[in-house]
């Protein structure tokens, strides 16, 4: 047996958002006790609170979960600044809950802690793991490579970067992560499934490549400095002149597509700044020396129908009869492109999915998945990562 139950509560105080959650989910539960659950939690919330009211209905819950700039969900749809929870009930799979501190600070040694707490509590080895890393203190390449090591390569790692809600003016941010019934910051967070568990996996953006591929000849980590030993920014104003002349911000409008070698799909890279006199450009991640890039663009259809790519390649690889719930990670980058179309992407997702399978999501600073295939985790920029779950 493996249920899953979501609810979804945009309620203001947070004493009364929580207690709509219990009684939908319970009333979902029909008297079946969960096991382990994510909660994703707008910023304007008490978050202590949310723990401690949720742990005091369900005692030793393996919960994790984070902060958010939006929430997605079969029960409410796209909400921002609400709180979504969903509970996990198996007999046969085993799910646990781990944390890491410290990610900003040594990111091998928090992913490390992360597991090893999980797998502590887990019954055999782990087969899935979902994430939520800060989104803001901590190097997301080096938290994989901490991840993938302890895992080993054969364990998918899935999730997306905590968040805080991107609006208006505001210039300081702070993302929180949760673990039982405590509240972090500057922490890795990961539910580990073990057991019978079926799972599969899309990653999609909707955005395509322009121009031709160049090779990258000089970066260090997240800094381009040459493609093709020529200066990073030449790129842009050759294929986007008149954009970058009007404004350097126009560079988030158009990711990097990065080709690594011996994939044959891309993952995205979004430009955070530039310097036209050095050439350089900062990236939102890690550029790899020697990889392939192409700059690419996107208007909001194709945008949305990334979403539907993303779910169609996922119910496709699904090898299972039907799924029993599907978790989803999407981009602030992608909420900021899309506007007020942003609510068409659950939307599309409904649509695309299989009757009845409860949903849960986040709009991420980052998501985390394979680039293709069994390839091991990247960390992803406007991207869409469809997980679907079930039990053999």
């Amino acid at each position: 047996m493996f249920k899953v139950v979501v609810s979804q509560s945009d309620d203001i105080d947070t004493e009364d958002a929580v207690l709509e959650l219990i009684a939908s989910s319970e009333e979902q539960l029909n008297g079946l006790k969960p096991q382990a659950g994510l909660v994703y939690c707008g910023t304007e919330y008490d978050h202590e609170e949310v723990l401690e009211l949720l742990y005091e209905r369900f005692p030793g819950l393996q919960l994790i979960g984070c902060t958010t700039d939006g929430e997605m969900s079969s029960s409410g749809g796209f909400t921002e600044d609400a709180i979504t929870l969903t509970l996990f009930c198996s007999d046969t799979i085993s799910i646990a809950a781990g944390i890491g501190k410290g990610a900003g600070t040594d990111p091998y040694k928090a992913a490390k802690d992360a597991v090893n707490m999980a797998k502590a509590e887990l019954d055999g080895e782990p087969k899935l793991a979902i994430v939520m890393p800060d989104g803001l203190t901590s190097n997301a390449y080096q938290v994989l490579d901490g991840l993938n090591k302890v895992l080993g390569l054969e364990v998918p790692v899935v999730g997306g970067m905590s968040a805080d809600r991107v609006a208006g003016s505001k210039t300081e941010y702070a993302t929180y992560q949760f673990c039982a019934d405590k509240v972090y910051s500057d922490a890795v967070p990961v539910l580990l499934f073990s057991g019978p568990i079926l799972y599969s996996l899309g990653v999609e953006s909707g955005w395509s490549p322009i121009g031709e591929k160049m090779t990258v000849t000089r970066s260090e980590e997240n800094v381009l400095y040459e493609l093709d030993g020529r200066p990073a920014f030449d790129l842009y104003t050759h294929y986007l002149g008149d954009v970058m002349k009007e404004s350097i911000s126009g560079l988030g409008s158009y990711p990097l597509a990065i080709y690594e070698s011996g994939i044959d799909k891309f993952y995205l890279r979004v430009a955070k700044a530039a310097d036209p006199e050095t050439g350089k450009v900062t990236f939102l991640g890690e550029i790899p020396q020697g990889a392939q890039v192409q700059i690419t663009q996107a208007i909001r259809d194709q945008v949305i129908d990334g979403v539907h790519q993303s779910v169609e390649n996922a119910v496709a690889a699904y090898p299972g009869e039907k799924p029993g719930a599907a978790m989803m990670f999407s981009c602030t980058g992608r909420k900021i492109a899309l506007g007020s179309k942003t609510r068409e992407e659950v939307e599309r997702v409904k649509a695309s999915l299989p009757d009845s399978i409860p949903m849960s999501g986040f709009y991420t600073f980052g998501e985390i998945g394979p680039v293709s295939g069994n390839t091991n985790a990247r960390y992803h920029n406007t991207t869409f990562v469809t997980l679907l779950m079930g039990e053999a």
